[in-house]
């Protein structure tokens, strides 16, 4: 069974400094104590997905957000899912293959569709939420109600404060992966002297 690892200790406070403020590593940043709670937290979902039920934790997201949204565009399912759109039609063939979700062209434009829960893919969807339910339930299990209320309020704070970092000029590089991405702009550097 695999581990995650234990947290580091003294995220609260060094020498009166809260480090989440004045990160000096990797291991101070929000963002990668976020992620390392996500992918502990995860993997229990990928378990449950992937051991009981055949899909994916990915499929499982896509299941999931239609079940709770209703039909929409596959553009539309991407933005939701955190995913580009080629990874996200890539990422739904399956779905349809194993008949969990349909296809559905608008009347007038065949290019432009819905994608929907087929009543198969309703149908699983009731039986694996209770399972992560009972996991998310277990994570805040360490937590007084007074705590999930702040927490459920800093979230929220903090993804409004993310989008707007994302639609700020704060971050000016862009991320081009269709044309090399990251190794393009590793060799640009390379030979600016970075």
């Amino acid at each position: 069974m695999p581990r995650a690892p234990a947290p580091p200790a003294g995220l609260l406070a060094k020498g009166g400094v809260l480090p989440l403020r004045d990160p000096h590593s990797i291991l101070d940043l929000v963002n990668y104590q976020m992620h390392q709670i996500e992918s502990a937290n995860a993997s229990n979902v990928t378990r449950i997905c992937e051991g009981e039920f055949g899909i994916t934790r990915r499929e499982w997201r896509f299941i999931a957000l239609l079940a709770a949204l209703g039909g929409m565009a596959p553009s539309d399912l991407a933005l939701r899912a955190g995913l580009d759109r080629s990874r996200t039609s890539k990422a739904l063939m399956p779905l349809l293959a194993k008949g969990l979700i349909e296809r559905r062209s608008q009347p007038g434009d065949r290019r432009r569709a819905t994608v929907v829960l087929s009543a198969a893919g309703q149908a699983l969807y009731e039986r694996i939420f209770p399972r992560v339910k009972l996991v998310n339930t277990e994570l805040l299990s360490v937590l007084e109600d007074a705590d999930v209320r702040t927490l459920a309020r800093l979230l929220d704070t903090l993804h409004r404060k993310a989008v707007d970092i994302v639609n700020s000029d704060l971050v000016e590089a862009q991320a081009d992966r269709r044309h090399g991405g990251s190794r393009k702009a590793w060799e640009r550097g390379e030979k600016e002297g970075r």
